[in-house]
């Protein structure tokens, strides 16, 4: 699904990925303002996740009517254990989603970013790793019969973060056994009973390791009345290179921001990120 209309087709592309218990057509409302101030430059494309979902309780008392939602991953044990849904088959259908969404859409512009919005967000993020990883990895033992093509086919030249969390996904055989990842197929980390204080702890007497430090330029947009901001900044600070992030703060607590002000804010931060000087923001959504 794209948000913009038949003049941006020549336009270059995004892939945007929702929350946990949302849907495509539910985030491009979300998303309006950002849509709004990005459309002269890019193209915003919506993908729907791969596993059904009920909807967030956050979004029912305004988006009600308007199911089916969807999610991309397990994060509490009753959206997984039923299902007996392992971490290669969620590999598999979040991938293939993807493609299909990339697939069926008309635009003709290159593909360049991915942005996402807290669940899609930690999988935005965790695709853009994979990709890092699968280049710089060594053609020798255990690495040399693995999979080293892009995880959708692209090489992305950043991520915009909107309250993404870390751990980041498992998302090959390379990381799947590492404790400094979630696999997709189970019940993630930061829904367990590890405290941020703990997980913080872990990750400095055991830290991740270069090779999963991402250097690919993003974006990191805080809401610092965030509930889960603690967990944002754990993904900031122990698995992104502090010379490639930008951080945007924001008065706002788990959503997506909209008030002119903010919204500029984010938006002069992905400029920096992709170079373009002076850009015209149009005035959007209060």
């Amino acid at each position: 699904m794209s948000s913009s209309g038949p003049e941006t087709l020549h336009k270059r592309r995004i892939l945007c990925l929702h929350g946990g218990g949302v849907s495509a057509e539910i985030f491009r409302l979300q998303a309006r303002g950002l849509i709004q101030a990005l459309s002269p430059y890019f193209r915003l494309v919506f993908a729907d996740g791969p596993f059904p979902s009920a909807m967030h309780p956050d979004l029912i008392p305004v988006y009600s009517s308007m199911g089916p939602c969807y999610q991309w991953a397990g994060w509490l044990p009753q959206h997984v254990a039923a299902s007996g849904l392992d971490d290669d088959l969620a590999v598999k259908k979040i991938q293939e989603s993807l493609q299909r969404a990339m697939a069926s859409d008309p635009g003709t512009g290159e593909w360049v970013g991915l942005l996402g919005f807290s669940q899609g967000a930690k999988l935005a993020f965790s695709i853009l790793l994979e990709d890092q990883q699968r280049r710089q990895e060594p053609s020798k033992p255990p690495y040399q019969n693995m999979n080293r093509n892009s995880f959708l086919g692209v090489n992305w030249n950043f991520g915009i973060l909107l309250a993404g969390r870390g751990p980041p996904y498992a998302l090959s055989h390379r990381t799947l056994a590492r404790p400094h990842y979630d696999g997709p197929g189970k019940p993630t980390t930061t829904a367990a009973t590890l405290s941020v204080k703990s997980m913080t702890a872990a990750l400095q007497w055991n830290p991740p390791g270069r090779e999963s430090v991402l250097a690919t330029p993003t974006v990191h947009v805080h809401g610092l009345r965030d509930d889960g901001l603690p967990f944002h900044r754990l993904l900031l600070n122990h698995y992104v290179d502090p010379a490639s992030a930008q951080l945007v703060e924001w008065d706002g607590n788990h959503r997506v921001p909209i008030r002119t002000v903010d919204v500029d804010a984010v938006t002069r931060a992905i400029m920096r990120v992709v170079k373009v000087e002076n850009p015209q923001i149009p005035q959007c959504c209060h």
